[in-house]
């Protein structure tokens, strides 16, 4: 899909991943979220996949060289 990094993160699943950039994998929304909350899914480098909302990246091209990414 596409690469985003997490650069406001407002929950507790994304303030570890500050700065991470992850590869969205799928949308996360109502119907797959217990807040009601929408956005990606991301996969992060530990394989951790975690539901984040628009607010809390950017869109990134992809990882850049040593940079960690999700694969």
């Amino acid at each position: 899909m596409h690469w985003v990094r997490v650069i406001n993160p407002q929950y507790d699943q994304s303030r570890r991943y500050l700065g991470k950039v992850g590869e969205v994998i799928g949308r996360w929304g109502p119907d797959n979220s217990a807040d009601g909350r929408e956005g990606y899914l991301v996969e992060f480098p530990d394989g951790e996949i975690v539901g984040v909302t628009e607010e809390e990246v950017e869109r990134v091209q992809e990882a850049e060289p040593g940079e960690e990414s999700g694969r």
